[in-house]
This record gives C-alpha cells, structure tokens and sequence, in this order.
C-alpha cells in the first residue's frame, strides 16, 4: 500500500497541532495535493535554494 501525502500530514497534524500555531506561522500543506503518493519526505523551517536542491536530489 503506498502511503499518501494526507498520512503524512496527518501524522505531522497529531504531532504538532495547528492549534499550536501563532497567528503569523505559515502552517498546515501549502502546495500539493494530499491524494499523491510519497516515497520521501523532508521537513525544513525555512526552504531556501539549498534546501531545495537538498530535496529534489535526495
């Protein structure tokens, strides 16, 4: 079964509550589409060309 971006959302969801969240923080997907398959995944606070590149070559 292959596991889907919502399964990592929700994992990270219970994890990390949004009500947690302040007002300004940037929380919850922001580009995607829950239903797609994942084979890996990466977390970063703040995404820049480096972290970017990290993600697209791991």
């Amino acid at each position: 079964m292959a596991t889907r971006l919502n399964d990592v959302c929700t994992w990270l969801e219970q994890a990390v509550p949004l009500r947690l969240a302040e007002d300004w923080d940037n929380v919850g997907l922001l580009v995607g589409d829950r239903s797609q398959s994942v084979q890996k995944v990466m977390t970063c606070l703040t995404v820049t060309p480096d972290s970017a590149r990290e993600a697209v070559e791991a």
